[in-house]
């Protein structure tokens, strides 16, 4: 009787196998070779899943998503409804993060997207995924939420500061990994948390001009 194979079990293996790469020595140590020996398979038993290093880098970079989609969505059943408001929106910010070594191994996948370049066709996906992600954010304090995130929000106060959020995590997330020992994790909390609160502010202000 032939064997049969749970490819998606196998996937998964791989998956592992790639992460413990990508948290020991980052994406540019990502090779069919590497990753086949930390899962303990041959480099052509892996190549008929991943044909190419660039097929492992994308695939490292889907799996970062989709771990952030999970503890966002975890975090809809997990929050108390008597959380205030700001603490809520700052809670699903710092899902993208690296604030502890789980969310540190993410972004070390996502750097390979400056290894990709053009062979990363989901590029603007991922991209427009997080601005997303800043747009609820954003309307959860106005009260304004879009039909359609994945669009510039029909309001220019909530579409501006969507922007200015969006690159306040990215920069912060940048200093976590680059120079973690002078950018201490809850400063980076606090600021956060400033930020919004001015944020609270600028929108009541400007709601009631």
């Amino acid at each position: 009787m032939p064997k049969i194979v749970d490819h998606e079990q196998r996937r998964r293996e791989l998956a592992e196998a790639l992460w413990r790469v990508i948290s020991a020595s980052g994406p540019t140590a990502v090779s069919i070779r590497s990753v086949a020996a930390e899962a303990g398979w041959s480099p052509g038993a892996l190549r008929y899943y991943f044909p190419t290093r660039e097929d492992l880098l994308v695939f490292a970079m889907n799996l970062s998503e989709e771990r952030v989609t999970e503890r966002l969505l975890a975090l809809q059943h997990t929050q108390s409804p008597d959380t205030p408001l700001l603490e809520r929106v700052a809670e699903y910010a710092e899902q993208l993060l690296p604030l502890d070594q789980t969310r540190r191994t993410e972004y070390r996948a996502w750097e390979a997207a400056g290894l990709l370049g053009e062979y990363d066709r989901d590029r603007e996906r991922r991209w427009n995924s997080q601005r997303r992600l800043y747009r609820q954010l954003v309307a959860i304090i106005t009260g304004l939420p879009a039909r359609d995130p994945f669009q510039p929000h029909p309001d220019p106060w909530t579409e501006e500061w969507s922007g200015y959020l969006h690159t306040l995590v990215d920069g912060f997330a940048l200093q976590l990994m680059v120079t973690p020992g002078m950018t201490d994790p809850d400063d980076v909390r606090h600021r956060l948390r400033a930020f919004l609160a001015r944020m609270e502010e600028a929108w009541h202000h400007h709601a009631g001009s």
